[in-house]
C-alpha cells in the first residue's frame, strides 16, 4: 500500500505528481522557422479551378463531337448542360484539391510531416514487408 502524499503534512509543492493544471495548459507545438504557418492562397485555388475547369471543357468538346458523329441524337440543350456540368465538376475538383494540398504544406503537426516525408502513403511511416 502507497503512502498518501497529503497524509504526512507535506506541502503541494512536494508531491511526486505534477499538479492538474500544469499538466493540462501544455503549450501549442511551436511552428519552425522551417515550417512557417502559411495562409491559404486563394488566387492559386482559383488559378487552379480555372486550368481543371478548362480541361473538363475540353473532355466536354471531345464527347460533344463523339455524339456529333453517332447515330444518337440529342437537343441542343441537353449538350449544353452536359458540357456546363463536366466544365463545372473539372473548376470544382481542381479547386478542391489545390486547397486540401495547400492546407496539407501548412501542417504545423510534425509527426503528420515526418509521416509526409518518409515517401509513404497514408502517412503512416511504416516500412512494407
Amino acid at each position: 500500500m502507497s503512502p498518501d502524499p497529503l497524509a504526512d503534512g507535506a506541502p503541494l509543492s512536494h508531491r511526486d505528481d505534477p499538479p492538474a493544471a500544469a499538466s493540462s495548459q501544455a503549450p501549442p507545438p511551436a511552428v519552425g522557422p522551417e515550417r512557417p504557418l502559411r495562409p491559404l492562397s486563394g488566387g492559386r485555388v482559383v488559378a487552379s479551378g480555372l486550368v481543371t475547369g478548362a480541361a473538363g471543357l475540353a473532355i466536354a468538346q471531345f464527347l460533344r463531337t463523339v455524339v456529333a458523329h453517332t447515330p444518337v441524337r440529342l437537343s441542343e440543350r441537353t449538350l449544353f448542360w452536359d458540357t456546363v456540368l463536366v466544365s463545372g465538376f473539372g473548376l470544382v475538383a481542381g479547386m478542391a484539391v489545390e486547397a486540401v494540398r495547400q492546407l496539407q504544406l501548412s501542417n504545423p503537426d510534425p509527426e503528420y510531416q515526418r509521416g509526409r516525408q518518409s515517401g509513404g502513403r497514408g502517412g503512416q511511416g511504416r516500412p512494407r514487408g
